[in-house]
């Protein structure tokens, strides 16, 4: 099958985060299926054409929108795993721009980047040598160019499928800003939202097939449980919603094959991640010590992601004879990292605060971690577990979304599970849940066990491929 990809943002190509990270996998993932696939993005002013080997195509795409004529650049490339790749490029519009919600844009210039992307999208689909058997396209301005999609009689009656990564971005405008969306009358009312039109309801409304990223998150979407009162949106999609676990790149995040980290090991031989263990310890000015756990958190100042609780509990943790370490994404001095960090200086040799950087130390964190935090008050999907059980680290995680999907809480014994689990997002659930994790470290043959089997667990993309696979195909 020749499959279309019409995302926001691509991994690697200047963007960031699980969400990315996921629309660059999916399409490899397919095509280690024998599908084709092709991504259309924006080509956004960080990204360096010549450094990523983008070619650019002498014709360019001409759309017009809301009465004007717009021209954008046609860049093309292709990646390692065989994915083919369509950037489209504006001066204006994506040069100046890192994404489609660009910090400090009007709304009105938002509306018109992302009518601009859809109809330059579809046109850019015509011109691709390929018969596209299915169109999936990602997040509010995907679903935009799904909408344009049904205009098309080339694509009308082409399978769609629409994936909601962030369902709080909602592409919501008012009346006069929408008018650069350029919409007709149907889909202006499909859109219509009281006072507002918002492209999200209009994308879930003219997809085939809608899906998130984990089946309790899309069961949650339907129930205030979803936050943020996005029930009545959802539960109106009935049997058409659906939700597929992302995965981890087993190439990327890989302990056997990772060349950041110091000491590379597997399920079978897990020498080297005591080795990681100590090299982060030293690097991290924390004393060289295996017979402390050390937890780890890939901390966010973004309150669903729950780590103000562990702000709460730190200093009754840090009693413990532990280890601590907090990566923050970003060196911004917010007050939860400055509560991190007066920590810290109160506890130098059981915990310390470090920065992403460059990503290295997120590799080498995972590598030598005992446990990971993740104390979700919600989460779609969820990575930093998955990823902890690629590299022998338990996570500690709320029972929420993608995370009740991919952990499965530990049992007295250490002999089912593969991580510790708490319901409630409390202070107090959490502080009892990373205590049980530390009282298992302390059980030196169960624990090594554990680790080992937990690596084992299946988070490939292939198996979120092909259940997209059967979604094309239904």
């Amino acid at each position: 099958m020749d499959i279309l990809f019409i995302t926001p943002e691509l991994g690697s190509y200047g963007a960031e985060g699980p969400t990315a990270e996921a629309i660059a996998a999916l399409p490899k993932a397919l095509r280690g299926l024998d599908h084709k696939v092709t991504v259309i993005t924006p080509l956004w002013g960080h990204i360096d054409t010549a450094g990523r080997a983008l070619a650019r195509r002498l014709m360019s795409i001409d759309v017009e929108v809301g009465g004007e004529k717009v021209s954008c650049e046609y860049y093309d490339g292709r990646t390692s795993g065989g994915v083919d790749l369509l950037f489209l490029g504006h001066p204006e519009l994506f040069a100046k721009a890192r994404s489609m919600d660009n910090e400090g844009d009007s709304p009105a210039l938002t509306a018109k980047r992302a009518a601009v992307f859809a109809r330059a999208a579809i046109v850019a689909a015509h011109k691709h040598d390929g018969t596209f058997g299915a169109i999936h396209g990602h997040d509010w301005s995907g679903g935009l160019a799904i909408a344009m999609a049904k205009h098309d009689e080339t694509f009308a009656s082409v399978p769609t499928v629409l994936t909601v990564h962030d369902p709080s971005a909602q592409g919501e405008f008012t009346a006069s800003d929408a008018k650069a969306l350029g919409l007709d009358d149907a889909d202006a009312k499909a859109a219509k939202r009281g006072s507002k039109v918002n492209v999200l309801a209009l994308g879930l409304e003219r997809a085939d097939r809608v899906t998130t990223v984990s089946p309790t998150y899309a069961r949650e979407l339907t129930t205030s449980a979803g936050g943020a009162g996005l029930d009545k949106q959802f539960s109106a999609l009935g049997d058409r919603l659906s939700g597929i676990l992302n995965g981890v790149d087993a190439s990327v995040w890989n302990p056997a094959t990772d060349p950041r980290v110091k000491s590379r090991f597997d399920p079978m031989d897990l020498a080297g991640k005591a080795r990681n263990k100590a090299y982060l310890q030293r690097v991290e000015n924390l004393p060289v010590r295996d017979d402390v756990p050390l937890l780890v958190l890939l901390a966010s100042s973004d309150h669903a992601a729950g780590f103000d609780l562990f702000a709460e509990i730190a200093p009754k943790v840090l009693r413990n004879d532990c280890q601590v370490l907090v990566v923050f994404d970003g060196d911004e001095q917010e007050p939860l990292r400055q509560r991190f960090e007066e920590l810290a200086d109160r506890w130098p040799d059981r915990m310390q605060v470090d920065e992403v950087g460059d990503g290295t130390v997120t590799h080498e964190a995972l590598a030598a971690a005992d446990l990971v935090l993740v104390p979700s008050r919600h989460e779609p999907c969820g990575f930093a577990q998955m990823a902890a059980h690629r590299y022998g680290a338990l996570p500690v995680a709320r029972r929420t979304g993608g995370l009740a999907d991919t952990v499965v809480d530990c049992d007295s014994r250490l002999t089912t599970g593969s991580g510790f689990l708490f319901d409630k997002a409390s202070a107090d659930e959490l502080l009892a849940a990373v205590r049980r994790g530390f009282a298992a470290f302390h059980r030196s043959d169960e624990i090594e066990k554990l680790k080992s089997r937990v690596m084992r667990v299946d988070h490939s993309w292939e198996r979120s491929a092909r259940l997209y696979e059967r979604l094309y195909n239904a």
